[in-house]
């Protein structure tokens, strides 16, 4: 039952993975990724003539970890509502630490794999008035995303415990 936790996991991680891969590759799509990019890149958008217009409205992170709370609690309830039985999600206990060690996983490997090893090196997230790999390499809004992502998924563990413990 531990291995099947652990494939769960993982493939998780590469649907997470493969939706952030296919909501790049356009000046357009990258849009969506903006509060990601550093400072610097996101002041040469707002000031290029074309991508300002695309460039969104600024977001308060308190609404960002909000949305992000109930994104996952969703899907890790339909996640544990599906497989509830086979991965032996019993009691809240479990149920709390499986899941906080889902997404506690999921945010190390968004900080890790996605962000520090594949988007800083990726040409598929630069933007057409802005080539320069150098440009993209400061790690400080992953590295926040990441430390805001902590209890974020916690919380969420808790949330989705509560929940299939009732069910």
């Amino acid at each position: 039952m531990n291995w099947l936790r652990i494939v769960v996991g993982i493939v998780l991680y590469c649907i997470f993975f493969l939706t952030c891969y296919f909501a790049t590759g356009t000046d357009k799509k990258n849009m969506g990724g903006f509060r990601s990019y550093p400072d610097e890149v996101q002041k040469r958008l707002r000031e290029d003539t074309t991508l300002r217009e695309l460039a969104p409205k600024k977001l308060s992170v308190s609404i960002t970890i909000l949305s992000n709370i109930l994104m996952f609690t969703i899907v890790f309830i339909i996640l544990g509502v599906c497989l509830k039985s086979i991965l032996g999600l019993a009691n809240f206990k479990t149920v709390f630490i499986y899941f906080l060690i889902l997404g506690e996983g999921l945010n190390v490997f968004d900080l890790v794999v996605i962000d520090l090893l594949w988007w800083r090196n990726s040409k598929r997230i630069r933007f057409s008035c802005i080539p320069e790999k150098e440009a993209y390499q400061n790690p400080k809004k992953h590295v926040d995303s990441y430390l805001r992502g902590i209890p974020t998924f916690a919380v969420v563990a808790v949330i989705v415990a509560l929940i299939l413990n009732c069910l």
